[in-house]
């Protein structure tokens, strides 16, 4: 691993991007650096926001940049791997940057989830995708795991429909508890995948989450109320302001169809 470590000080300081591929020894490696943190008043804005609407789940999640997002992506990676989560290996780390092997291998090359649903036509295709993923996020709660921004940007999947995660950059646990940790999960990957089932086909993806979901009745519940709480834009034609009102739209009516 010292070779990695080398590669990592030599080459953090003068990559430009934030993030760029290399290959080393025949191995394709990712190389991330430490970044800016977020704003304060971001935080403080939305966190404002949650408490007038009394929804925990909507906890903003600080990214701190720099050194400590950087340490906390790998010791996140590193904990997920302990419980059989397919993320990738971590092979060097410094407070200027991240070295990560590229998780695909040769013959199984992977996309993002949110993009392989979007090219497939069929239902039956999109929701065997969607339950493959919705699967893999329950076992890591069922092993007291939680992910960090389990959108499907971060979701990628491969042609055997094998799931990995990447994107660890924060800790919810950090702000929030385990049980809304894993809801938090939910929320952010049915907000990412939802709207690409039609309407007729929304039933089948509603039953299909309340029966996943009905041994976690915290992550039911906060969602539900998710729903119920915001309702009201889709009264007011959220839809009309774009593709994330579209989006928005079609959340909220799939967590008005929660049963608690």
């Amino acid at each position: 691993m010292e070779k990695y470590q080398l590669f990592l000080a030599k080459t953090a300081s003068q990559q430009i991007d934030s993030i760029q591929s290399y290959n080393i020894d025949g191995i394709k490696v990712w190389l991330k650096k430490a970044s800016k943190r977020h704003p304060k008043w971001l935080y403080m804005l939305a966190t404002w926001a949650t408490r007038l609407f009394n929804v925990q789940l909507l906890t903003p999640v600080p990214n701190y940049g720099g050194a400590a997002s950087i340490q906390c992506e790998a010791a996140r990676i590193e904990s997920l791997a302990a419980i059989g989560v397919h993320v990738p290996k971590v092979l060097a780390v410094s407070d200027q940057g991240l070295l990560i092997q590229d998780i695909a291998s040769d013959d199984h090359q992977l996309m993002q989830l949110d993009q392989t649903l979007a090219i497939a036509e069929d239902f039956n295709r999109r929701f065997t995708l969607f339950k493959k993923a919705a699967e893999e996020i329950k076992k890591i709660h069922l092993h007291n795991g939680y992910l960090s921004e389990a959108f499907g940007r971060n979701i990628l999947v491969d042609r055997d429909l094998n799931i990995s995660f990447i994107d660890f950059e924060t800790d919810p646990i950090t702000v929030l508890d385990l049980a809304t940790c894993q809801a938090r999960d939910w929320l952010c990957f049915l907000f990412s995948t939802a709207f690409r089932f039609q309407e007729h086909e929304r039933p089948q993806v509603e039953q299909y989450i309340n029966q996943l979901l009905h041994d976690q009745p915290t992550s039911l519940y906060q969602l539900s109320k998710l729903g119920r709480r915001f309702g009201w834009l889709n009264k007011v034609k959220v839809e009309k302001t774009g593709n994330d009102g579209k989006r928005m739209k079609i959340f909220l009516m799939l967590l008005q169809g929660l049963k608690v």
